[in-house]
Formats: structure tokens, sequence, C-alpha cells
């Protein structure tokens, strides 16, 4: 018997989390979409719909308006499995090369898609124009995504970034920022491993951005500091890195 095809999901950032009033009506509504919005409208209290919002509603928006390379360069995205901004990236008329340790569930739309680890990156030094590093790096070497564990991958992945891209190269990086923790999952980043993980880097750009209630909104670093991003994001940092001549 043939295996179905794996539907693609992406981690988009903004979504809807329903709740039933009968665990029974959930179970039997649950993955039919077009079934559920008839039931929502005939019965809103029996189901409860409520906008959840992650921290790419901050992220991606800072990538898009941050990118200053013309149309047609070389991009690289990095942990692209889940996510939706190689995609974008393509349509707006730019080369991206989507890279993932997960085999991706679609292919075309633009982006190419490569199966591979950046710990032993399989391109030429100064292949790319710019790269984004979108909510990925806090989970290398903690074994969750493959089961690899070291301290230190996060670091070492950053570092070997450099020489993947041309002299003056920019490098969009998010992360989990607050008080440092790490799970199985992720791992939430303070100022000193902030830095440890951008040693070799210039700065040009930095910002945070913390959740109030069921929205985000732009933080100073003293605020997302104090926030715990284990389990859940709560708070990011936002970076627009350059490699130096």
């Amino acid at each position: 018997m043939s295996r179905l095809p794996e539907i693609p999901e992406f981690a988009w950032p903004a979504s809807f989390r329903h709740s039933y009033r009968w665990r029974l009506v959930g179970w039997l509504l649950e993955g039919h979409a077009y079934l559920r919005e008839m039931f929502v409208r005939v019965w809103p209290r029996g189901i409860e719909r409520t906008l959840v919002l992650t921290e790419r509603i901050s992220e991606i928006p800072f990538v898009i308006r941050g990118l200053q390379v013309p149309p047609g360069s070389r991009i690289l995205d990095v942990g692209s499995r889940w996510s939706a901004l190689p995609l974008f990236l393509a349509s707006m008329g730019y080369r991206v090369a989507a890279v993932d340790l997960a085999p991706f569930p679609i292919q075309g739309g633009g982006a190419d898609f490569v199966l591979a680890d950046l710990r032993r990156p399989p391109f030429r030094d100064e292949s790319f124009d710019a790269a984004t590093v979108i909510s990925t790096l806090e989970h290398v070497g903690l074994g969750w995504y493959d089961p690899r564990r070291a301290a230190d991958d996060d670091i070492q992945l950053m570092t070997g970034l450099r020489s993947l891209l041309r002299p003056n190269g920019t490098l969009f990086l998010t992360v989990p920022y607050g008080v440092p923790e790490e799970d199985r999952h992720q791992r939430a980043y303070d100022r000193e491993r902030l830095q440890r993980a951008t040693a070799g880097w210039t700065r040009d750009v930095e910002r945070y951005a913390v959740r109030q209630g069921k929205t985000w909104r732009e933080a100073t670093e003293s605020e997302a500091a104090t926030e715990h991003s284990i389990p859940e994001t709560r708070a990011v940092a936002m970076l627009v890195l350059r490699r130096a001549r």
C-alpha cells in the first residue's frame, strides 16, 4: 500500500485556535475546515475561535523591510522546512536556496529546496548576497530536529555562514530572547550568548519585540531580557548582521 503524500504546513504568523464546548465535536471537526466554519456560523456558542499571533508577526516584516539587495540577488534561507519566508522572497524576485535537515513536502514556488546540514555546507564560499536565519538558530545542537547534541553548534554555524556570504553580505537573524534557559526544543539567548553567536559579524540593526497579551510589540533590550522564552517564545531579538570585507 503506497504512503499518502505529506501535506505541506507552515508556521504562519497568525492562525486561529478553536476550542469546543464538547470534546466529541472537536474530534469530529478538527481537520475539516469548511465543515467547522459552517458550525462556527450556525452554532457560535459551541465553538470559540481565538486569533493567535506568533513571533513571526514581527520577524517576517523585519526581514522584508530590511532587505536592500536588488531582485535577482542570491539569498540563503536556513531552516526552511516550516517557513513560508523563502516562498515570499522568491515571489519578490530573489534567487532563494532554502535549506533544512528535514525533507520538504513541496517543490517549486520559485525557491530551490536543498536537503543539507549547514554545519557541513554544500555551497561554495561567497555564494550568496544575503542570508536569513529566522527562528532557527535556537534549535541547533539540542537534538530535537536531528540527533546531534553539541552545546556550541549554534555558534559554529554562525561562524561558518560568514564564508558563504560575499563581502558586505547581510544576514538576518532572529532568536528567542530573555532569561538564558533551554529545553530539548530550543534555547533562549541573553546578551552574552548572542554576542558569542554573532562574534566576527558587524551589527547594522538591532531590534527587540515582546509578546503583550495576544499581540506583539516593539521593545527595548532591557524589556526583552526579563522575559522567559522557554518553553514558548515571549521575546525575540532581531538583528541585521554584515560580513566585513
